[in-house]
Order: C-alpha cells, then structure tokens, then sequence
C-alpha cells in the first residue's frame, strides 16, 4: 500500500535510541528486515553506541542514520540536538510514516515527526518509562509525557495486554488508539532446538565447559537494575547450597555485571556460575539450557520468553509486566514475587531434580507457542496497520 501513488513506495523511519543486545532492539532489526521492500523505503534512525548497529548495515536496503547525541540518559543538551538532527532528516527525506521505540526515542522521534510534517506516527511501547521502582517525580513526568505525546500518535503497538491496561488507565483512555500485537522471533531457528528431542550439542556443552548430565539453568538478560542481575546470584547461591546438581549460565553484559561477577565470587560461586557476555548464538545456547531464569523487577514483555516457548525451556522468572501471559504458574513454568529469591530457588530445585516434569514443562511450551509469536506474523499484523490507518 503506497501512500504517494501506485508505483512509489512509502517512507519509513524506524527510529529506536540504542540497538544493544536487547529483546526489543532485536525485534526491531527483525521487522527491518521482513518489511516488504517493494512497498516500502525502510530508513532506520538511532545512536552509533550498540552492539547491533553493524548488523542494521546489513539488512539489504536499510538506509541508516546515526544520531551520536541520542542516548539513553536525560541530557536536555543531547536531546535537543537529537530532536533537530532527526526533524531535519525527516523533512530532507520527506518521510510519510514514523514508528519509533523505546522511551527516549519514542519521545524526541515522535516529536520531531509530528513538527517535520509527518502525516503517520507509530510507537511500539516495550515497556513503559513509568513502573514500580520509579520514583514519583519521575513517574508524574514521564507518564504527562507520555500522555501529552499519544495526543499526536496514530496508534501505540502494545506488546502485552499488562501495558495495554496501564495505557488505557495512565496514558490516553481512547481504546481505539492501541493495538495489540504480540513479540515475533524467527521461530524456525529455536525449535531446530527444541528439547523435545532430548539431546544437547555435545561440541557445545564441550566448549563450554559443562558436564553433559548437569541440569543447566540459563539466565539471558542485560545487566541493568530491571533485570535485578544480583537476584539471579542469590538464587544460584540458594540452589547450590542444598546440594543441587546444577550448573548456572549468564548470558548478557551491561553495568552490573562486575558488581554480580563479585558477588559470585564472594558467594564461592566462581565454578557453578558461567558470565559469557553477550552472544549471538542463542538458539544453540537455549539448546543446552534445562531450566531459564530470569529475575526481573519490572518487564514489558521479554523477547526470550518466546525462545524459551519455542525451544521448550522450562521458565521460572518473576511475576511482572507481561510475564504471566506466557508462563502458565506451575504448568509450563513457575512464577514468583519480585526479589522472593528464596521461593524462585525452590522452584528451580523441584525442575532440576525432576527430568519428567521438565519433560512435560517442555511439550507444554512447545504446543503453546502460537503463529502469533511469529516474526512474519507479526510484520504481516504491523503493515496491515501502516495500510489501514493511510486509508483513513
């Protein structure tokens, strides 16, 4: 569906603050690369800092734009030189369609569309910048923000019905402002792993260094305070204690991971926990992980709940964000209170010394991952609502 004619195709920029090694930077560069090229001119706007920026220069007709001053971080310097160096990108490009993600960007980008003239303006949330361990400054002003700039969205792609909720009650209350769309993975590459088949890589667990027989529980996550990485060590320092035989993996690097490092060493965990940093190889990884952890204090929805469905990994993980629509408490996996390290432990101890109920978690997930968590499924969900809102 071409907004200026029949045989020209529609700009569009994706604009995202940072491509590190998240679930929804990979996301993103996944819907990059399934947009259809024949309807659309894809443009990707974001800093040069992450890890995933070189792979984004791969994908076969991107058109890429760096912005250094874009971060993370509030710098209200930074933000206005963002916002100016993306409006005048849009006006030069004469972008049609903008659809920004994560917070900052999806602040300074749709602003910077709505004063380009951009007709359409589409914001995924992953998670909104407003949550629990806020502090309520911080959370008045971001929520205004958020509100104040849904005024000028066409529509806002919610990732779990936990965050459609809180938009509906904090946000904007105009139900026909959202939809809602499931996370997609490539599918195909996890259940290649799927531990229906009941064996490892066996050159895999070699280079890793792990006994082939060990229950493995996995951790894949940035190291940030929303994932509570130090969380994760009580809880291997609580399953080792009561004898467990189990190894730990962490995949994942980010600010407090030295701090969790330490903790591991201090704790005598030096041998049963692994920090691999970050890797790209994750369905072979996810192929050797009997159980995955995740300790987080607040989520959107996490990316890697859907390679775990695929894979048939097991999920013990705290109750939040979107969590329990994919875990199903004590069938599929377990779930927990935020910081109840002592109540994840047990939960992880009763998989690991338990091959059949892990069995059983097992086909569980795989027959409940739905064409929905799809990535082409998703870009098919995505463009159908480019197509309806350019009808309008």
């Amino acid at each position: 569906m071409s907004l200026t004619g029949a045989m020209a195709k529609t700009k569009i920029a994706h604009i995202i603050t940072k491509l590190e090694l998240g679930g929804a930077q990979k996301t993103t560069l996944s819907l990059l690369r399934h947009l259809d090229e024949n309807d659309y001119e894809i443009h990707l706007i974001t800093s040069p800092w992450g890890l995933l920026t070189e792979e984004a220069f791969c994908i076969q007709g991107l058109r890429a734009f760096l912005v250094p001053a874009l971060t993370s971080e509030l710098n209200p310097l930074k933000d206005i030189i963002s916002f100016l160096q993306i409006l005048r990108y849009l006006r030069r490009r004469n972008i049609s369609i903008v659809h920004t993600h994560s917070s900052k960007a999806g602040i300074i980008g749709r602003w910077a569309g709505r004063f380009a003239g951009v007709r359409f303006i589409f914001h995924t949330v992953h998670g909104w910048p407003f949550h629990i361990e806020t502090n309520i400054l911080a959370r008045f002003f971001y929520t205004l923000l958020e509100k104040i700039t849904s005024w000028i969205t066409t529509r806002l792609i919610m990732v779990s019905d936990t965050d459609l909720k809180a938009g509906l009650k904090y946000v904007n209350k105009n139900r026909a402002k959202y939809v809602r769309i499931s996370y997609g993975i490539e599918s195909r590459e996890f259940f290649n792993t799927n531990h229906i088949k009941k064996s490892k890589d066996t050159r895999l667990v070699s280079s890793l260094n792990i006994r082939e027989d060990a229950c493995v529980v996995g951790v894949i996550c940035c190291f940030k305070p929303q994932k509570a990485p130090l969380d994760f060590v009580k809880v291997a320092k609580a399953v080792i204690d009561k004898g467990a035989d189990v190894q730990f993996l962490s995949i994942g690097d980010g600010i407090l991971r030295p701090a969790a490092e330490k903790m591991s060493l201090e704790l005598g965990l030096n041998g049963n926990i692994k920090f691999l940093g970050w890797r790209k190889d994750i369905p072979a990884l996810l192929s050797v992980v009997d159980i995955l952890l995740l300790t987080s204090r607040w989520e959107g929805m996490p990316v890697v709940f859907f390679e775990a469905l695929a894979s048939g990994v097991p999920i013990v993980a705290t109750d939040v964000g979107g969590a329990s629509e994919v875990v199903k408490d004590g069938i599929n996996g377990f779930l927990e209170k935020t910081g109840a390290c002592e109540k994840l432990a047990e939960d992880v101890l009763s998989l690991a010394g338990n091959p059949e109920k892990r069995q059983t978690f097992s086909k569980v997930s795989r027959e409940n991952f739905r064409d929905e968590f799809d990535i082409a499924y998703m870009t098919t969900r995505i463009e159908n609502v480019y197509e309806q809102s350019i009808k309008r």
